[in-house]
């Protein structure tokens, strides 16, 4: 039994859906990991003050290593968490952008288009893509330039804080990830506008 064919349309807000919805699981799962590592942080726990003989380490608190190694373990989670969160908002918003300009361009794509290597998106080159010059009067239009402006901000201040690391660089990184996914979420939004201009223009021709 053969597949039957999908629109262009739809195959392309799938895409650019799917896109967002991989940015909120990793949004959560980077707020559960940092939620988890709160929960055991060393500085906010009652210590058991209960100790055990162990070779060469006759006071051995069992509690207090069990904590650290949670604590590791977290941490690494939740870097790890923030990194593919930041990678997939940055394409999200990336994908949803491009896909809007194509679609007010009077191109007809199926999908999204990015490039992906060793687990990681890979941006373009030429930048973020701007299709607000081609929203016409859109009430959604004024927002997405100004998240854009955002996202492009937070976009420098992160370049700079990698460049010349210094305390809080990462809160840099975090608010980059959610000025991404914000974007892309309204460019998503431009996306389903431009795909029902296209339509009623399409009607108007037949």
């Amino acid at each position: 039994m053969t597949k039957p064919a999908v629109a262009w349309f739809q195959s392309l807000t799938e895409s650019v859906f799917a896109l967002g919805a991989a940015a909120r699981e990793l949004r959560m799962a980077n707020d559960a990991a940092r939620v988890a590592a709160w929960s055991v942080d060393q500085h906010r726990l009652l210590p058991v003050n209960g100790e055990l003989n162990v070779p060469e380490n006759p006071f051995f608190r069992p509690h207090d290593a069990a904590v650290y190694q949670l604590g590791n373990a977290y941490r690494q989670l939740e870097n790890c968490t923030k990194r593919l969160y930041e990678n997939t908002a940055l394409a999200y918003a990336h994908g949803a952008a491009a896909a809007a300009l194509a679609v007010l361009r009077g191109e007809r794509p199926h999908r999204a288009e990015l490039q992906r290597e060793k687990g990681q998106y890979t941006l373009p080159a030429t930048g973020l893509p701007d299709p607000t010059g081609l929203l016409g009067g859109w009430n959604g239009g004024p927002r997405l330039v100004e998240l854009r402006r955002v996202l492009l901000q937070r976009q420098d201040e992160a370049d700079a804080a990698r460049e010349e690391p210094r305390c809080g660089a990462d809160e840099f990184v975090v608010g980059l990830a959610d000025a991404a996914y914000a974007f892309g979420e309204q460019a998503e939004s431009a996306l389903h506008f431009a795909l029902m201009t296209t339509s009623r223009n399409d009607e108007e021709t037949w």
